[in-house]
Formats: structure tokens, sequence, C-alpha cells
């Protein structure tokens, strides 16, 4: 019996693991402003922060969701100018969580979309 039990735990283990190696890696917001030698204080409005950034800090450097959305026309489709964003209160931490993986909302009805960078027309 115990040994049954140790092989089922490593099986489930093993699985599980594979599963999570499997899984697209997303990159966490605060990582990539970081890369940007951007400090806590620049979203968080301070740098040992006791809450999350709020969609005014985003709004800060990054103006309007229409801006963004000029920044992304190589990405097909446009995460940022779609029938999600265009007229209603898609707030950025929505999609972008700062420190955890970001959960893009338009997944929730189209499973496995892509998010693809288009050549450049010249």
């Amino acid at each position: 019996m115990y040994k049954k039990t140790v092989f089922a735990a490593f099986t489930l283990l093993v699985i599980w693991i594979g599963c999570a190696i499997a899984e697209e890696k997303r990159p966490f917001t605060a990582d990539r402003h970081k890369a940007l030698n951007i400090a806590c204080a620049g979203c968080h409005g301070e740098e040992k922060p006791q809450k999350a950034a709020t969609e005014e800090s985003c709004i800060k450097c990054h103006q309007t969701i229409e801006k963004v959305a000029e920044k992304t026309t190589s990405l097909k489709p446009n995460p940022h100018k779609n029938h999600l964003t265009e007229g209603s209160d898609v707030a950025c931490t929505q999609c972008h969580a700062s420190h955890k993986a970001d959960d893009i909302i338009c997944e929730r009805c189209h499973a496995g979309l892509k998010f693809e960078k288009q050549a450049e027309a010249k």
C-alpha cells in the first residue's frame, strides 16, 4: 500500500511539473519596468510599497489606452485596440498584474489567442 501511495504521489508531481514547464511564461509588468530602471516609487508612489499600483499610476506615463494602442500596432490583433478597450472602462490592471503574470482578459473568451508581432510595412 505504501509503495502505491508513493508511486501515485510521484506520478502526480511529475505531471504537475510537466504542466508547469509547458505553460507559457508571461512576463511580469514589474519586471519589465525594472528592466527600464523604473523604481518602485515610479508606479507605487513610494519606495517601499504598501499597496498595489493604481490605474492613475499607469496613466502618468502611458497617457491613454489610445496612446498605448498606437505603440502596439505591430501586434495582431492589437491587445490595446479591440471591442473590450474601445468605449469601455477596462483598467490596465485587469490584464497587467504588476508582480504576477499578466492575465489577458481577451483569453477568457478567445482561448489560445496569440498576439503576434507583424513585420513593419516599409
